[in-house]
């Protein structure tokens, strides 16, 4: 493996969904609500919302039935949809009955927009999660007058030369990743 593919799968790594997820949770309660529900609010978006995909990811990957954790086959990515769309879900109706005055509950809400599109849009075009969820943070950091939110755009161009590198992804699949999220990064910002 040449020094850019190493390159690009560590890029891949660090501005993972997962670690964006993180980031745009933690970021926004530090602005939104009391810096110490920080580490309750990332737990709980884990709990519902990230921990069901890392298990239905290990499973597929240890079984053989993929061949990367990044669901790369399109085929592989209605299972991947279906589990991040239930465990969104799930997660809504908690935020609904036990925390509806949190932001999360509008961010969890955008979220499972985006990622329904993304899901019809790969009847068509296997669409970037990574650059969609990435993207998704920078914007809504940015609108929300984070620091963070610059720091991560100026990450995107790099994520999305990461994922092509790798061969993940064609230009149109990171740029439809892209649009996705700058525009439900805008909605969470929305009256």
């Amino acid at each position: 493996m040449g020094l850019t593919t190493q390159i690009a799968r560590w890029v891949s790594v660090v501005v993972h969904p997962f670690v964006m997820v993180a980031v745009v949770v933690g970021t926004a309660t530090a602005h939104l609500d009391r810096p110490g529900d920080i580490a309750s609010n990332i737990g709980v978006v884990a709990l519902f919302a990230v921990l069901p995909v890392v298990v239905l990811t290990l499973r597929q990957v240890r079984r053989g039935a993929w061949a990367d954790s990044d669901a790369s086959n399109p085929r592989d990515r209605p299972a991947l949809y279906a589990v991040g769309i239930a465990g969104l879900l799930a997660l809504i109706f908690y935020l609904a009955a036990r925390r509806p005055e949190s932001f999360l509950l509008r961010g969890t809400s955008v979220a499972l927009g985006m990622l329904v599109a993304c899901a019809v849009a790969t009847i068509w075009v296997k669409v970037s999660i990574h650059v969609a969820t990435a993207a998704l943070t920078a914007t809504t950091l940015i609108l929300l007058g984070s620091p963070v939110g610059w720091v991560l755009a100026a990450a995107v161009p790099i994520l999305m030369w990461s994922r092509l590198t790798l061969g993940r992804h064609k230009p149109a699949e990171v740029a439809l990743g892209l649009g996705f999220g700058i525009i439900a990064g805008v909605a969470t910002h929305l009256p």
